[in-house]
């Protein structure tokens, strides 16, 4: 058996339906896979992960992935689980505010793998960081948006959302993707090491991953119920198959489920120009360097 550690950047929930699914099933096992499921820990960035020695792939941010190949790590994407961000800004609707223009002189709560997201969307409609005041919070949503400090705070839009709508909040939700940052997310990455000594577990690895997720969006009852009896116990099984569904265009996005995980090089340089431009790396580098889909073009050959 070949060992796997995958760190995800979140809870092991509907985000994750997919690699779950075929994991309960035994897919990674049959084929010869022996994947450990890492949960997601606050304040870890993913890409630190991968400068520990093992076999490992992790889940994360495209712009913490460019981030860290431009401080000299060896990591490179190879796929996409969701080919546009889930990130976005979540408001009480009674605070009024609808649109970004909506958040100059106001405070704006976010995490670690947001940051990138706020200040390219904020770039996009003409305004600055200085227009609005970014601090960076924990995921205590219900108790920041009763305490009224924040006027907005990240979320992911198909996750916190629905979960605070059970829970009685009334929201305002504006998806990052919408307000013009369009990039590619929960993406699916190693280091350079393991790309060139095991490309055929990895191939491997990815064609289970994507023929759970295609499972798990024709059979979103069953798997909600497995992610909630195996996985995550706090939540309910009407709620995931409600994540299920609302993940499923940010997956999908032009692809199709026929090509779920492919990437555009063109839209990897258009996130790392950003990087550049913004000055959150300081040197300009090539798609290349930070991915390939090499893996995903031997899978959809065939």
């Amino acid at each position: 058996m070949f060992p796997i550690q995958l760190q995800l950047d979140w809870k092991a929930n509907a985000q994750f339906a997919g690699i779950l699914m075929a994991h309960y099933l035994g897919w990674y096992t049959k084929c010869g896979i022996d994947l450990a499921i890492i949960p997601w820990q606050a304040y870890l960035n993913q890409v630190d992960v991968l400068k520990h020695n093992g076999n490992v792939i992790v889940s994360t941010e495209d712009n913490l992935l460019i981030r860290g190949h431009a401080a000299g790590q060896s990591v490179k994407a190879i796929a996409a689980m969701m080919q546009y961000s889930g990130i976005g800004w979540m408001a009480l609707q009674s605070s009024g505010i609808t649109q970004i223009s909506d958040l100059i002189g106001k405070k704006v709560g976010i995490h670690g793998d947001g940051e990138t997201a706020i200040r390219i969307t904020l770039e996009h409609y003409g305004l600055s960081q200085q227009d609005v005041e970014i601090v960076e919070v924990g995921f205590d949503y219900p108790e920041l948006l009763e305490r009224g400090d924040y006027a907005a705070i990240q979320c992911l839009v198909a996750i916190e959302p629905l979960e605070l709508a059970e829970a009685g909040f009334s929201l305002q939700v504006m998806p990052a993707y919408e307000w013009g940052y369009e990039v590619y997310s929960q993406v699916i990455a190693t280091t350079d090491r393991l790309v060139t000594s095991e490309p055929n577990a990895l191939k491997d690895f990815l064609k289970i991953t994507f023929d759970g997720w295609r499972y798990a969006f024709v059979n979103p009852e069953e798997v909600a119920n497995i992610v909630v009896s195996h996985y995550l116990s706090e939540s309910t099984p009407n709620m995931q198959r409600k994540l299920i569904a609302a993940l499923q265009p940010l997956f999908a996005g032009t692809v199709g489920m026929e090509r779920l995980g492919w990437m555009d090089a063109v839209r990897w340089q258009k996130s790392i120009d950003y990087l550049k431009t913004y000055s959150l790396i300081d040197q300009l580098i090539s798609a290349e360097d930070v991915m390939t889909n090499q893996f995903m073009e031997q899978i959809y050959s065939n």
